[in-house]
């Protein structure tokens, strides 16, 4: 059972020196759902990009270059969720994983399949295009078995946290004191 509290995933990004010689390590909060958002409104505004007439000499590395950079921050937040086993809007920011994940890919379709003007300005650039909406695909088709409960670390239906993650929270919260 729940206590009410939220576990909120801690990523260790980094490791310091401490003045006294000593190891220390650096941890940061993830804000899933605004990281979600934000991506979903970087995928819409590639979406509307890629329909207008734009002059390739001027946008075509930068459209590449979004792709590319979507797809890293993309597959970089779901890493990080599907890690975050504990967290109790796992589930709900796994379905807006997915959701966003299905909108990249149709950005991504609409080039490969030349519904939008652009696409005759990245047909040398096809085949990691392919790759990038097949990895994409996985990754849905990954999400749908976790949310079904068919997946590796699939998430079980009566969370119980034990002593020692207990111990665990309770020690991570006396440190940020």
């Amino acid at each position: 059972m729940s206590s009410g509290r939220e576990v909120e995933p801690i990523i260790k990004v980094a490791a310091r020196r401490t003045r006294l010689g000593r190891w220390q390590t650096m941890t940061r909060k993830i804000n899933y759902e605004d990281d979600i958002f934000s991506l979903a409104l970087q995928v819409r505004c590639l979406q509307d990009i890629l329909k207008l007439e734009i002059d390739p000499e001027f946008f075509r590395e930068r459209v590449l270059g979004d792709i590319a950079w979507a797809d890293a921050m993309i597959a970089k937040v779901y890493q990080s969720l599907v890690a975050s086993s504990l967290f109790v809007k796992r589930q709900e920011h796994l379905r807006e994983i997915q959701k966003l994940k299905r909108a990249f890919v149709e950005a991504i379709d609409s080039l490969l399949s030349k519904r939008v003007p652009f696409a005759q300005h990245v047909t040398d650039s096809v085949e990691s295009l392919r790759a990038i909406r097949e990895a994409h695909e996985k990754d849905i088709a990954d999400i749908r078995e976790l949310l079904t409960g068919r997946g590796q670390g699939a998430p079980e239906e009566e969370q119980v946290v034990s002593a020692e993650e207990l111990k665990f929270l309770m020690t991570a919260s006396d440190e940020e004191n």
